[in-house]
């Protein structure tokens, strides 16, 4: 499943992506803003089998500012930050789900009874339809919601 997966990721998602207005490659892209970093992260189970696949998807955004001050008190902080990393409250996280009408974490699963490209449109759909419009509104406001206290 891991092959099914890069290739979804790669065939189908990125591309989708992209026109929506984001960078990047593989699980990781970028919504650019000049004073921000948002970004999105594919996160697969670390239970993942070679018949069963499941993964979610991470978002993050903090301003420029903020984490090169947080960088210059915590030198250990990485040059940007990572989606499926926790870092504290000054860190806007949330998984897609929990920003969808379901409020609760979701996992996509890929296995041999399901169409890979159906999977990935489903998520880009969610992500056009909930996790786009929380990051513009977090950038435009800085209020998307409740920070989320862990990734986990």
């Amino acid at each position: 499943m891991q092959a099914t997966y890069r290739a979804m990721l790669r065939d189908d998602v990125a591309p989708a992506l992209r026109a929506l207005g984001c960078t990047g490659s593989g699980s990781r892209y970028t919504l650019p803003d000049p004073e921000s970093w948002a970004l999105l992260g594919f996160q697969s189970s670390r239970f993942n089998t070679r018949e069963h696949l499941t993964f979610t998807v991470n978002l993050c955004a903090v301003p420029r500012i903020v984490w090169e001050s947080r960088r210059r008190e915590q030198s250990q902080l990485p040059l940007k930050p990572s989606p499926g990393t926790y870092y504290g409250d000054f860190v806007w996280s949330w998984r897609l789900g929990h920003l969808m009408p379901v409020d609760q974490d979701v996992w996509w699963d890929l296995n041999e009874d399901v169409e890979a490209t159906d999977v990935a449109s489903e998520v880009v759909t969610a992500i056009e339809a909930y996790g786009l419009p929380a990051f513009r509104e977090h950038l435009r406001t800085g209020t998307a919601g409740r920070p989320r206290r862990a990734l986990g």
